[in-house]
């Protein structure tokens, strides 16, 4: 089962946020991992390089290009492939509560299948909340399935802890625990994810780098 990404950025930073409400503006980031995982389920056999480029107007809409280097787990047959992911959705904060809904899609050079979420985002504080809903497409025939997604992370001066649980056709849950920093304009991360049995039942230690470029 090859899970999917959320908020691309925050990704290839290695950081998590309790904002859900993107910056105004035209804004680019490239980056690298040592081993891209999301969501408790290993993307990769190794390194992955990826970069995106994000539009946030006023209004609080928001539009987003992100893509990923993929050498698919050992359990795969796509191979070597790059995923691309398309985003777009509408986000604002009261009274220091943010929120967000949006729409993201993930597809891919090589394989059949694409994902397509709805994706719900709320912050308070130092606690954020991810509700998504999703579908695993494919072709004529193809089996798909409805899985549902929910976390919850909890941020203090760069560390974090999210615990991620799967529902609906999809199963497994995992846990979490990173600390993202920034020096000479590099956002650094490092970050222990450990998966159940239904997730692959694993656990690895990732690293990150990533800059951002704000026009």
């Amino acid at each position: 089962m090859m899970m999917k990404p959320m908020t691309k950025a925050l990704i290839a930073a290695g950081l998590m946020s309790a904002s859900v409400v993107a910056q105004a503006g035209l804004s680019a980031n490239v980056g690298a991992m040592s081993d891209y995982w999301f969501r408790g389920v290993d993307q990769t056999e190794g390194a992955s390089v990826m970069g995106g480029v994000d539009y946030a107007a006023d209004n609080g809409i928001y539009v987003g290009l992100w893509a990923a280097s993929l050498d698919a787990p050992d359990t795969s047959d796509d191979g070597e492939q790059v995923e691309y992911d398309i985003y777009g959705g509408y986000g604002n904060e009261i009274g220091g509560f943010s929120y967000s809904v949006g729409y993201t899609g993930y597809f891919y050079t090589e394989g059949d299948v694409d994902f397509h979420e709805l994706n719900l985002n709320f912050g308070y504080s130092f606690l954020s909340l991810e509700v998504t809903y999703g579908t695993e497409d494919g072709p004529s025939g193809y089996d798909e399935a409805d899985y549902s997604f929910v976390a919850l992370t909890g941020e203090y001066e760069g560390a974090y802890l999210t615990y991620g649980d799967f529902g609906k056709d999809y199963e497994g849950d995992y846990v979490e625990l990173g600390y993202g920093f920034t020096y000479e304009g590099l956002d650094m991360g490092v970050a222990y994810i450990n998966a159940d049995e239904d997730l692959g039942d694993g656990s690895t230690v990732t690293f990150s780098i990533s800059k951002t470029f704000e026009f």
